[in-house]
C-alpha cells in the first residue's frame, strides 16, 4: 500500500476500525465454535437418552411377551 493511502487510512481511523473488525470476526468465530461444541454435546446426550428409551422399550416388550406366553400356557393347561 502506498504511503498516501496509508496516511489517509490512519487519518480516518480506519486502521483501528479494521483491527476492531478483525477482533470481532475472531470473537464471532470463537463463539461459533463454542456453539457447535455445545450443540454436539447436547446431541450426544439426546442420543444417549434415545438409546435408554429404546432399551427400556425393548425390555418392556420382552416382559410383555413373557407375560403373554405364561398366560397362554395357563389357558392351555
Amino acid at each position: 500500500m502506498s504511503e498516501d493511502k496509508k496516511s489517509k487510512i490512519e487519518a480516518l481511523g480506519l486502521d483501528e476500525a479494521m483491527e476492531d473488525l478483525k477482533f470481532l470476526a475472531q470473537k464471532v468465530s470463537d463463539m461459533s465454535k463454542d456453539l457447535a461444541q455445545k450443540a454436539s454435546e447436547q446431541a450426544e446426550g439426546v442420543t444417549d437418552k434415545m438409546g435408554d428409551i429404546v432399551e427400556s422399550t425393548g425390555e418392556a416388550l420382552i416382559s410383555a411377551g413373557e407375560t403373554i406366553k405364561s398366560t397362554k400356557k395357563m389357558f392351555e393347561d
